[in-house]
């Protein structure tokens, strides 16, 4: 490899993925060649209303390609949205690299390119085959997670190797057959590993994570025992489970149909590449479903997170055209709720109970849905496989960071072997050691899920202001020649209850007077109007305790 012409370091910045589970984004920066790890998005909250996505901010990125670094290539470890999600957002932003990902995943995020209408594809690597990318050398290693296809990438630099170990677990006995290659994990260390760093999600648990086999039996005994039509829904992505229940379904002589745009891709993703394996004459059209015997159908379909638009959600409220629910019918969520989901997924299961279904979801067991995530025991198994001299936990909130770097110590390791940087921190690497460097300012980016545009921080602030304290839209009519105001504002209020509205108009009325007296614009200029309108509005409903958007409306007469 070639030496480093600025020195012996190398820069290792998260935009995303410390101190929150999501947006994981990782830059590898060695002179003047950047690897980047994942493009990840994050999901919105109640105190975002109306944002779809949020991405990584890219800011600091485009200033070092900007300062003449290249981007040597993007590797993408697993097909889910917090690891791939970001990335047709981000390419137009940047100059032109390659993308690299198994092929599942691969073909996840090729899709969402095709969507987005760019004509970039995702580049298919082996597993345990080593490629160079300016100044590292890659290999992808295969490890158990909860989407098939998922990797954990060997990064070797001129300073040292990295294990850079994204999620996972230590499944001994997935549904694919496909367990974690611990051989090729624990050469790893053979050739010595600087940092490693871990997902840490999952380092508050004691013991192993349960296997994902363990649901194929559950799914079975439900199958079993119910008469009528079986619903699943679970994550898209969730090929491996897919199958399960497909599995359950041809053993118990059930069809199998398919419903929503999202899980007929994965299908069709999935037969390409041979994962998923049902036959031709087992699957039905959603046309068929309502005139079969009930207890011969299982139903795949989205909304396990009770998505505004999703099948699941529009069936429950009888908007589907072709599919309904019935009273001895069961739905089985097998997924855990994302968290800030949770509301919208209680209130999705009283409406398919008040059908007369059964619901099974994760507060009333846990035999439908494993984490994906390794447990004490799986981070205790991946750092004694890999030895290395520093760890670095990440994919989790603070105190799962926290936990994670009481596993370490536990193992032999120091307090300052474990890197905890602050959010937006670069941390510097040398042969022997690290430090840690300048903060970066990481903004929260929000995205529009129709355009696909970045929104504005001040149009979320709106959003928050109208939800909380409604809006007022004021309507004055200003005579163009003179500035002054021809007649009585007119007052228009929602979310929130205004008696006072003609008091307020009158007053308003009076106020303006004054103020547009004082302060008429020689120019005619009605920004100008608008501002001095705005202003005085929000100044007498502040004197009224109340903090509505207030939006000027100026009429030139």
């Amino acid at each position: 490899m070639e030496s480093n012409p600025s020195g012996s370091t190398l820069t290792l910045l998260p935009l995303g993925g410390i101190g929150g589970v999501t947006k994981n984004m990782y830059l590898y920066i060695y002179g003047n060649d950047i690897l980047i790890v994942d493009c990840g998005m994050g999901f919105p909250d109640a105190s975002t209303p109306g944002v779809d996505f949020l991405i990584p901010d890219i800011t600091h990125l485009k200033k070092l390609v900007a300062s003449g670094k290249r981007i040597v290539g993007l590797l993408l470890t697993h097909g889910h949205e917090d690891h791939i999600g970001g990335v047709p957002f981000v390419l137009d932003q940047l100059p032109s690299f390659p993308i690299y990902a198994t092929p599942l995943t691969a073909a996840f995020t090729n899709e969402k390119l095709k969507d987005f209408g760019l004509n970039q594809r995702v580049v298919e690597v082996k597993f345990k085959k080593d490629f160079n990318l300016g100044v590292f050398t890659v290999r992808f290693l295969h490890i158990t997670h909860s989407v098939m296809d998922t990797s954990n990438i060997f990064i070797k630099s001129p300073i040292g190797n990295f294990y850079h170990g994204s999620d996972y677990k230590f499944d001994l006995t997935p549904p694919d057959d496909k367990p974690s290659d611990m051989h090729g994990i624990a050469a790893t260390a053979n050739e010595g590993v600087l940092c490693m760093l871990s997902d840490c999600l999952g380092a508050e648990r004691e013991g192993h994570s349960k296997s994902e086999r363990k649901i194929t039996d559950s799914f079975e005994s439900e199958f079993r025992r119910t008469k009528g039509r079986v619903f699943v829904s679970t994550y898209s992505s969730n090929i491996s489970r897919m199958n399960q229940a497909i599995e359950a379904a041809l053993k118990f002589n059930r069809k199998v149909c398919f419903i929503g745009r999202s899980f007929i891709k994965a299908r069709d993703i999935g037969r390409q590449l041979g994962y998923v394996k049902l036959p031709q004459n087992m699957e039905i059209k959603p046309q068929q479903v309502m005139s079969m015997d009930p207890s011969k159908v299982m139903i795949l379909i989205p909304g396990s997170q009770a998505q505004e638009e999703s099948a699941l959600v529009r069936v429950a409220n009888d908007n589907d055209k072709a599919l309904r629910i019935d009273k001895n019918d069961t739905v089985i969520f097998s997924a855990d709720p994302i968290p800030g989901n949770e509301v919208n997924i209680y209130k999705l299961i009283d409406t398919i109970v008040k059908r007369g279904a059964h619901v099974i979801h994760s507060d009333m067991t846990s035999e439908f849905h494993v984490s994906g995530h390794g447990s004490q025991n799986d981070i205790k198994l991946l750092a004694t496989l890999t030895q290395p001299r520093f760890a670095f936990p990440i994919g989790g909130n603070f105190r799962h960071m926290s936990a994670f770097k009481t596993l370490m110590t536990e193992l032999g390791m120091r307090d300052q072997d474990v890197v905890l940087p602050e959010y937006g921190q670069e941390v510097i690497f040398n042969k022997i050691s690290y430090r840690y460097g300048a903060k970066v300012p990481l903004a929260t980016v929000y995205v529009d899920q129709i355009t696909g545009e970045e929104m504005e921080k001040f149009i979320l602030m709106d959003r928050q202001k109208i939800s909380e304290e409604g809006i007022m839209i004021v309507i004055v009519e200003i005579e163009g020649e003179t500035g002054k105001v021809v007649s009585t504002p007119d007052i228009i209020a929602r979310g929130f209850v205004f008696p006072e509205k003609e008091g307020f108009a009158k007053k308003l009325n009076e106020e303006l007077l004054v103020e547009l007296g004082q302060k008429t614009p020689k120019s005619n200029n009605m920004g100008t109007y608008r501002k001095i309108i705005q202003r005085t509005s929000e100044n007498l409903l502040y004197r009224m305790k109340r903090e509505p958007l207030v939006i000027p409306v100026v009429i030139e007469v």
